[in-house]
Order: C-alpha cells, then sequence, then structure tokens
C-alpha cells in the first residue's frame, strides 16, 4: 500500500469481514503516515461487517465505502444464510450503510455483477426495503435520495468523476435514464418492477423503449 499510494495510485481492497476491514484501514493510514496526506481516495469494497472502532476512520482516511446493495438479506426472512454463519453479535453493524453515512464517510453503492444483477434498481430495492433482521438493531435502510446519490454522485467521487459525470449539470456528461413514473411517487416495494423508456449517454440517445 505504501508503494502504490507513493506512486499516486487509487487503491480497491475487497475486504468483508471485521479483521480484513481493520486490516486494510491499517494498511492505509500506514502509507498516509509514511507518504504524507493527499486526496487519495482509496477504497474498501464490500464491508459486510465491520468493528465499531473502525467506523470513523472511513471519513477520516478519506477512504471510499464502497457497497452493494443486493449482497445484503433485505429482511429478517431473508436471514437465514449469511447472518447465522456470521453470528448475531455482528448484526448491528452488518452492511452498515446508513451508520457509514452518518459518520461523514463516502458511501458508494454499485452491483458487484456479474456477482448480481447489472440492474440498478434491483440495488434501488435492496437498499430502499432494508430491515432490521431482529427488533432493536440499527436501521440501514436508505432513502431514495440517498440511494440515487450512492449510485451517482459518490459513484463519480469514487472514481475523481465527480466533474465529469454523476449528477445533472452543465459541462458534465449527459448520462441519463428516463422512465415513465416519477421514481419519489413510486412505493419502495414496486420500484424493481420499472422498466426504462430511454437511455442517453454523453448527451446521444442509444436506446428507446419503443425502438
Amino acid at each position: 500500500a505504501v508503494e502504490a499510494d507513493r506512486l499516486g495510485l487509487q487503491i480497491f481492497v475487497h475486504a468483508c469481514g471485521e479483521g480484513a476491514v481493520r486490516r486494510t484501514l491499517d494498511g492505509y493510514a500506514h502509507a498516509r503516515a509514511v507518504n504524507g496526506p493527499r486526496d487519495s481516495r482509496h477504497r474498501v469494497e464490500h464491508i459486510e461487517t465491520l468493528h465499531p472502532a473502525d467506523l470513523p476512520r472511513f471519513a477520516a482516511l478519506g477512504v471510499i465505502a464502497s457497497m452493494q446493495p443486493l449482497h445484503s438479506p433485505i429482511t429478517r426472512h431473508d436471514a437465514e444464510v449469511w447472518p447465522l454463519r456470521a453470528g448475531e453479535e455482528r448484526w448491528p453493524l452488518s452492511f452498515a450503510w446508513q451508520t457509514i453515512r452518518e459518520t461523514g464517510a463516502q458511501l458508494a453503492f454499485g452491483s458487484d455483477w456479474p456477482v448480481v444483477t447489472l440492474n440498478p434498481l434491483h440495488g434501488f430495492y435492496a437498499a430502499l426495503n432494508r430491515e432490521p433482521w431482529v427488533d432493536g438493531h440499527p436501521q440501514q435502510r436508505q432513502n431514495l435520495a440517498q440511494v440515487i446519490d450512492g449510485y451517482t454522485r459518490a459513484a463519480a467521487y469514487a472514481e475523481f468523476m465527480e466533474n465529469e459525470k454523476g449528477m445533472i449539470r452543465a459541462g458534465l456528461l449527459a448520462d441519463l435514464v428516463l422512465f415513465a413514473e416519477d421514481l419519489f411517487a413510486v412505493q419502495h416495494e414496486e420500484i424493481g418492477r420499472l422498466l426504462p423508456q430511454m437511455t442517453i449517454c454523453d448527451g446521444r440517445v442509444v436506446w428507446r423503449s419503443d425502438g
């Protein structure tokens, strides 16, 4: 990590468990201590669970939390495999989207395709309908504005492209998906069924539902 950071590279590490996440953050912290602080935007991919002591380190180190909503069991009825194997003591900080967001860290969303579908609306559904697996645990569900931000602005920021894409703003790439429905008026349970009407890439219409 020290040498890659010295060369100005952005580092992505896939880390799922508490120990892996901590060692990754330790590596980034060591690189920062040796090379000095910079806008590195190193990333940790997945973060399926983490230790409470490591929560503030993402924002403090400027590390991106890159997470995939479809990796998490959505409801307590889905909590049969991963949660049971991880152990209930880890559940409060498992797939801890909102808890991480509240620390001030940058939270970027993605699909991890081909592990799960590339369709972002399925990820929207997972993030919008998440519920605690047992009563009393933190609510990690996201609202629609947060989900859109994670898949657009924050995702662009995570690859140093926030001045090129990720928002609807003059001068940025016009990468747009148009729907017939207003996403903010659709019930969260129904958002996964929506179908796009048009796709625009860099201002050019590249696909239309009517051909």
